[in-house]
Order: structure tokens, then C-alpha cells, then sequence
């Protein structure tokens, strides 16, 4: 069986299984990368070697995350042939990611450049982005809300946006309540309009994220000298804010709407230079109370004063 004809089949018998949103990102690396690769193959004949050597050929051009998408839509491939024993064995199985390009830099906004960013842009991105630099919601989410989830000042998130689909939130964690403060609400009541969507397009559609990023986000901060990573900043900025203050992992967790305190603590536990003022100011405090200056050093003839 050609790899092509195995996917072909995959997408009829498996994909109707799937969640939407994960369907989509396996349907999509499989299109753009791993077809291209292996569609002419027959799958008895892909070894793990070939599945090593696609890797690192990608690992020039890609980023380590984007790797691992791929090689988790080919490993689900083969591995439902090999369930329905058309296949002995996943050439995936054991395959270690190849280095690849860096990973996307997050900056922790200063109050200053979100009203800036804010400011620089046109209305419905302007209360976007000061929604995500309060909320900490994935743009997603936030793109995805109707005025129907409001109950007074309770948000219930509860759907995203994902390659411009409607479907459910990302984990049955993200699923949840949050208050909105009422100056937010107050900003946002000026988007009330007869659509549905709190962050809707002319056509009266919720706003794509990635298109609204590359027409507006994206020339705004370069306009302003702010290196953004995207949208994920705002809510990178809140979470590391709210850690740093020393509010409850497990509430910033909830809020967040991850499923692993352990995301949170290994993603949003963001360490700046200046973060190392404080303790270095107090350790000197303890050794150099004392010390006005440093002692003249006596230097003797035709020495160096350092050696």
C-alpha cells in the first residue's frame, strides 16, 4: 500500500473520531510535509532511518514544535496500520527530534507598550489586545466569544476559534468562569453591534487570528520597536506578572485554563535581568554595609597593580 492511499483511508476511518481542532493539525502537516515526502512510498518500505533523515531535512527550514507536529501526524498514520495489521511495525516509534531554528522569543509586556500597541491600532484590535493583556485568554478563545456568554460581569469560555472553525476549548480545563473587570466591560460595550461576536469582522465572522496578526499586529509593533512574538505574549505577560506577584499557582492555573499546574509553572515562569536586582542588592547589603570605598592599594616600584 502507498503511504497516500494509507492516509486517504486514515482520514475516512479516523479523523470523524477526532476533535475537530486536532484533526485540522494532523490533516494539515500530513498535506503540507509528510506527503510530499512519503506519498509514493509503500509503507512496508519506510524505515526509521528514512522517518530520522525527513527530520533533519525539515530541521533547517522549521522550528522544534513544528517538527513535532510532523512527526506526530506520520506516527499516527503508521500506527493505525499497523492496529490493523497492514504494517508490523511504527518506524516512528523511538525517533528523537533533530535541533532545529529557535523557538519563538516571548516578551513580558510592560504596561506602557500594551497601551501603545493598543493605541497604534484600529478598532476591533485595539480592545483585543487589551482584553488578552487582561484576561490572559488564548487568542482563540477570545476571538470566539459571543455576547450570549456573558451572565453579568461572568464570562463563560467555552468555544475557540482554530484555522477559522468553530469548535470546543482546546482541554475540558479551559471550559470555564471568569470575571471580567468592569472597565474592560465598559470598554468592549462599545463593539456591541448586532452580531454575535464580541470581536467579529465587517462580514460579521469572528476575526482570524492569524490574518489579523499578519494585517495589523505584526506592522503595529514593528511601527512601535516592540519585538513581539504574537499574540501568545499578552497572555505570556499576565501569567509570568501574576506568578511574580506570588498569587496561587492553582489559581493562575484555573485562570489560565491549563490542565498540569506543570504547564504553568515550566512555560509562564519568566526570569528578566532585572528580576536579579532585588537579591543582589541584598546580598551586598549584607557584605558591604561597612564599605564606603575600596582601600588604596600601595603599589611598589616596577609592579603592576593587577597581576
Amino acid at each position: 500500500m502507498k503511504f497516500s492511499e494509507l492516509v486517504e483511508r486514515w482520514i475516512k476511518a479516523v479523523v470523524p473520531t477526532l476533535k475537530q481542532s486536532t484533526a485540522d493539525m494532523y490533516s494539515f502537516k500530513l498535506r503540507c510535509y509528510v506527503v510530499p515526502a512519503f506519498g509514493s512510498r509503500n509503507i512496508s518500505e519506510i524505515s526509521r532511518y528514512d522517518v530520522e533523515i525527513f527530520l533533519a531535512e525539515k530541521a533547517k527550514a522549521y522550528s522544534r514544535n513544528t517538527l513535532r507536529g510532523m512527526r506526530a501526524s506520520l506516527s499516527q498514520v503508521l500506527s493505525w496500520a499497523v492496529s490493523r495489521e497492514w504494517l508490523g511495525k511504527n518506524p516512528c516509534l523511538g525517533v528523537a527530534l533533530p535541533l532545529a531554528g529557535k523557538k519563538v522569543k516571548r516578551l513580558v509586556l510592560k504596561p506602557e507598550q500594551v497601551r501603545a500597541i493598543a493605541a497604534e491600532l484600529p478598532e476591533p484590535y485595539s480592545t483585543l489586545v487589551l482584553f488578552l493583556a487582561v484576561t490572559g485568554l488564548r487568542v482563540g478563545e477570545a476571538v470566539g466569544i459571543k455576547w450570549s456568554d456573558f451572565d453579568g460581569e461572568f464570562l463563560h469560555v467555552q468555544r475557540r476559534i482554530y484555522e477559522r472553525r468553530e469548535g470546543s476549548t482546546k482541554t475540558e480545563e479551559s471550559d470555564r468562569y471568569i470575571p471580567i473587570p468592569s472597565a474592560l466591560l465598559e470598554r468592549m460595550s462599545g463593539l456591541r453591534n448586532a452580531g454575535e461576536w464580541v470581536f467579529q469582522s465587517r462580514a460579521g465572522t469572528p476575526l482570524g487570528p492569524k490574518n489579523a496578526g499578519n494585517r495589523y499586529l505584526r506592522p503595529a509593533v514593528r511601527k512601535l520597536g516592540i519585538a513581539l512574538g504574537g499574540w501568545h505574549d499578552f497572555r505570556h505577560t499576565l501569567a509570568t506578572q501574576l506568578l511574580k506577584q506570588r498569587h496561587p499557582t492553582r489559581m493562575v492555573s484555573d485562570l489560565l485554563g491549563h490542565s498540569d499546574v506543570k504547564t504553568t509553572l515550566e512555560i509562564y515562569t519568566h526570569v528578566e535581568p532585572e528580576d536579579f536586582r532585588a537579591p543582589l542588592n541584598e546580598r551586598a547589603s549584607e557584605l558591604l554595609a561597612n564599605v564606603s570605598k575600596c582601600p588604596v592599594v600601595q603599589q611598589s616600584a616596577g609592579s603592576d597593580l593587577l597581576n
